[in-house]
């Protein structure tokens, strides 16, 4: 059974039918909870999560004791470090029964002390202790002990690449501090853990119901949603679709789809500006589509006058770059027109595009090289300066840009971190 066949099974279960608001939904978690239904418990949370306040850190909590009850220990740490980065203190996690899985993984100390929970020296983390004993006027107070220091990114990272790994996309998510990697060969996303170096499987065409070919794919780190294409067949048989996947766990939200009548499509990329409204484009048409935040399939917005585009990144609300064989593209969409970026060099061939403060980064093919270059513009968008090249690889190579600077895959088994200014 697919995960998607399972999410909608769950939708038509009078449990969920008889849940039509966020208390309703928290009431029926925790008797499922008490129950020891826990995957009962996991859905019903998730769909309080849904139907409540956003971010609310109360109904995040409840969601976060059913990740860890279910089975989900890494899920639930991650849940918890979001609750955390909102200031949210929640130490009572050191002792609630719920998270003793969580209590068992490698960053729990690190979380801990997030929450608010006293961290000993030794590293590890629980209940708060028992004060001591009045010490004699001429002690010392004991040193009260020091939180560890916040993580920070690295700046290289090696890892056991799959077999026959044939590179999509990569993203970065910073609250899990992990990176998502694309595998076309097996058309499944992988994940990559900072900390370990553990690479797991993430989601596949068995679990989130992928076509056989992933094309790209975007993290809307705002609100916690990767979005991946994957297409099938050629020319004027092929389809594609898009898949909404939570973020922390890869559960599938939704699957999008290309309005009635769009005929044949090819999706090769994807991206989401700040307001949630999500861009793909065609090149069998070539075309723009959108997605706006809610609906459930998309708009045609425009044709591009495009040769094989192959990459999309949006500037703001307003503004995106489509890159195609004949160079860069500036989308206009509040009129939805497009201008040629101008440029002394040759801008063609870029597998990934990506928008910081004026410049475009990305991983462009020049010759049998793969450059990571930045490509600042003037103050229309419209005119590029002089390139500059930022890192090279003789391998296939895809990147993401993070805050801390540009992750790309320098070999099948490594990836770097270039600074970006």
């Amino acid at each position: 059974m697919t995960l998607a066949f399972a999410l909608f099974f769950l939708l038509q279960t009078p449990a969920a039918a008889a849940c039509p608001d966020a208390a309703e939904c928290r009431a029926q978690a925790e008797a499922a909870a008490t129950r020891g239904e826990f995957e009962m418990f996991h859905d019903l949370a998730w769909r309080a999560v849904q139907k409540g306040r956003r971010n609310d850190p109360d109904l995040m909590y409840l969601l976060a004791r059913a990740q860890s009850l279910s089975g989900r220990p890494d899920d639930a740490l991650v849940m918890l470090e979001r609750i955390a980065d909102q200031g949210v203190k929640k130490a009572d996690a050191a002792t609630n029964p719920d998270f003793a899985r969580v209590r068992q993984l490698a960053r729990w100390p690190e979380l801990a002390a997030k929450l608010g929970v006293p961290v000993s020296p030794d590293g590890s983390a629980g209940a708060a202790p028992t004060a001591p004993a009045p010490a004699a006027p001429t002690a010392p107070a004991p040193s009260a002990p020091t939180a560890p220091a916040a993580p920070t990114a690295p700046d290289s990272l090696s890892f056991d690449a799959p077999a026959a790994t044939l590179p999509v996309a990569l993203a970065h998510d910073a609250v899990s501090r992990r990176f998502v990697l694309g595998d076309r060969s097996a058309a499944r996303l992988v994940v990559i853990d900072e900390m370990s170096h553990h690479v797991v499987n993430y989601a596949s065409a068995s679990t989130a119901g992928f076509y056989d070919d992933l094309t790209s794919f975007s993290i809307d780190a705002r609100r916690g949603d990767l979005w991946v294409v994957s297409a099938k067949g050629q020319g004027d048989g092929a389809a594609s679709v898009v898949h909404k996947l939570q973020l922390v766990s890869g559960r599938t939200l939704l699957e999008a789809r290309l309005p009635d009548g769009a005929g044949a499509s090819r999706l090769v990329d994807v991206a989401v500006t700040p307001d949630g409204t999500v861009y793909a484009i065609d090149e069998v048409g070539p075309r723009l589509f959108r997605l706006r935040p809610g609906a459930r399939r998309f708009e045609q917005v425009m044709k591009l006058e495009a040769l094989h585009p192959s990459a999309i990144a949006a500037a703001d609300d307003r503004a995106l770059y489509v890159a195609e064989d004949g160079g860069l593209l500036h989308i206009d969409l509040a009129s939805n027109t497009a201008t040629r970026v101008k440029s002394v060099e040759e801008l063609t061939r870029f597998v990934s595009l990506a928008w910081r403060g004026g410049a475009l980064v990305g991983v462009e093919r020049v010759a049998e090289s793969y450059l990571v270059v930045r490509i600042a513009l003037d103050a229309s968008g419209t005119r590029a300066q002089p390139r500059a090249i930022l890192a090279a690889s003789t391998q296939p190579t895809v990147g993401t840009l993070a805050p801390e600077g540009f992750y790309y895959l320098a070999s099948p088994g490594s990836i770097r971190l270039v600074k970006v200014r």
